[in-house]
C-alpha cells in the first residue's frame, strides 16, 4: 500500500509542477514536496509501526482433532461426506463390531450363570441352616437321652454298655452339629463374598461385560464437537491400524485470527485492544476484532535437548511476534472458514484519532484491492 500512496504522490507531484505548470517547482516547493514524503514515511514507520501495527500475514485458525479409532480393524460403514457439518455426538464410521458383540454375547451368558451360581449359594447356605437345626434337634435330644440312661444308671436300673452307647450317642451328635456349623460357615462366607453391593462372581463377569461394551459402543467414531472433516478418503473396507488417524476433524465452536506482527510494533499491545481485520475472501469488508493475547515466543529461537552442542546456525532471534485475535461479532453471512487469510490492523490504547484514521483508510483500501488483485500486500 506503501508503494501504491507514494506512486500518486509522485504522479501529482508531475501534474501540478510539469504537466499542468500550475507552479514553480522552486527550490521551497522541492523542499516542501520532500519533506511532506519525508514526513508520510516517519509517520508510516515510526508512529504507524509503533502505535497501530499492520499485519500483511493473518490468518483464521481453530482445533484441529485427529481422529482415530480405539481399536484396530476393517471400516464397516463411513457415515459421512467431505466437509459435510455434523453436530457433536454424530456418528462419523464405525468400525467392524462382529468381535466385540460375540464377546458381550458370551459374557452375558456368563452373568446369568453367575446368577444362577449365587441363587445355588444361598440355597446352600438355607440347607446347611436346616442340617444345622436339624443336628441340635439331634444333640438336644441325645442329651435329654443321657440323662434318663445316667439316672437309671444310678439306681442300676440299665447296664453300663447302655450308659457307655448314650454317651457314645451324644459324642457323635455334637460332632455333627460342628460339622453342620462349619457347614453353613462355609457356605455363608461364599454367599457373602461381595464387591460393593454385587457377589464376587457376578462383580467379575459384569466388569469383563461392561469393558466389551464399551469396546463396542466405541465402534462407533463420533464428531468431538461441532464441526466437519476436511480431506475425507476413508472408505468402507479399509483396514486401520490401533489408533491410527485416519481424519482431521474442524472444530466449528470455536475460531479465532492469528496475526504476524514486527516486534517494533508489538510493545504496546496489550489484552482488549482494538482490531480491524480484512479477509481476501471478503473484498470491501472490514470486520471489528480485539486483541486477545500477544504469544510473546519465538519457536525459532528454541533450544532442542541433546547431547550435542547446538550450531550457531540452529536458534536465532525472530524478527515477527503472533498476536491472536478474536472477532467481535461473527456475522454468519461472513463466517470464518479455517485458514482464511487476510490483514489486520491493530490499536493500541495510546494511538491518537488521526492515526487511527490513516491505518483504517489503508485497510479498507488494501481490503477493497481484493475484488480484483493486490499486488501490495
Amino acid at each position: 500500500m506503501e508503494l501504491i500512496i507514494t506512486i500518486a504522490y509522485i504522479f501529482l507531484i508531475r501534474l501540478i509542477f510539469f504537466d499542468y505548470k500550475l507552479l514553480k517547482y522552486n527550490l521551497f516547493w522541492k523542499i516542501f514536496t520532500i519533506g511532506l514524503w519525508c514526513f508520510a514515511v516517519l509517520t508510516e514507520v515510526v508512529f504507524l509501526g509503533q502505535l497501530a501495527p499492520y499485519s500483511k500475514t493473518m490468518f483464521v485458525q481453530s482445533y484441529v482433532i485427529q481422529m482415530a479409532p480405539e481399536y484396530g480393524g476393517l471400516v464397516k460403514e463411513v457415515y459421512i461426506q467431505p466437509n459435510q457439518r455434523v453436530k457433536k455426538g454424530d456418528p462419523l464410521f464405525q468400525m467392524d463390531p462382529s468381535l466385540w458383540q460375540e464377546r458381550v454375547n458370551v459374557f452375558e451368558a456368563k452373568l446369568a450363570a453367575a446368577d444362577t451360581t449365587v441363587a445355588q449359594l444361598s440355597q446352600a447356605v438355607f440347607q446347611a441352616q436346616a442340617t444345622l437345626d436339624e443336628s441340635n434337634a439331634m444333640l438336644l435330644e441325645a442329651k435329654v437321652n443321657l440323662e434318663e440312661v445316667s439316672k437309671a444308671a444310678e439306681n442300676n436300673a440299665v447296664s453300663k454298655l447302655r450308659l457307655e452307647e448314650a454317651q457314645e450317642k451324644l459324642s457323635v451328635k455334637q460332632a455333627e452339629v460342628k460339622g453342620a456349623e462349619a457347614a453353613l460357615k462355609s457356605a455363608q462366607i461364599a454367599l457373602d463374598s461381595k464387591v460393593g453391593d454385587k457377589h464376587s462372581a457376578v462383580a467379575e463377569v459384569l466388569a469383563e461385560l461392561n469393558q466389551f461394551k464399551y469396546n463396542l459402543e466405541k465402534t462407533i467414531i463420533r464428531a468431538p464437537s461441532d464441526g466437519y472433516v476436511a480431506n475425507h478418503q476413508l472408505y468402507p473396507g479399509s483396514f486401520i491400524r490401533l489408533k491410527q488417524p485416519v481424519m482431521a476433524f474442524v472444530n466449528t465452536e470455536d475460531a479465532w485470527l492469528v496475526a504476524t506482527v514486527p516486534q517494533r510494533g508489538i510493545q504496546h499491545l496489550r489484552e482488549g485492544d482494538k482490531a480491524e481485520v480484512a479477509l481476501e475472501m471478503y473484498p470491501g469488508k472490514v470486520f471489528d476484532a480485539v486483541v486477545e493475547n500477544v504469544v510473546w515466543a519465538a519457536g525459532s529461537s528454541q533450544g532442542i535437548p541433546s547431547g550435542t552442542l547446538p550450531n550457531v546456525g540452529q536458534m536465532q532471534g525472530s524478527e515477527l511476534f503472533t498476536v491472536r485475535l478474536r472477532m467481535k461479532n461473527v456475522d454468519p453471512d461472513y463466517p470464518l472458514k479455517f485458514g482464511a487469510s487476510g490483514l489486520a490492523a491493530m490499536y493500541s490504547t495510546d494511538t491518537p484519532d488521526f492515526l487511527k484514521l490513516l491505518r483504517q483508510i489503508e485497510i479498507q483500501s488494501e481490503s477493497y484491492l481484493n475484488y480484483l488483485y493486490n499486488p501490495f500486500k
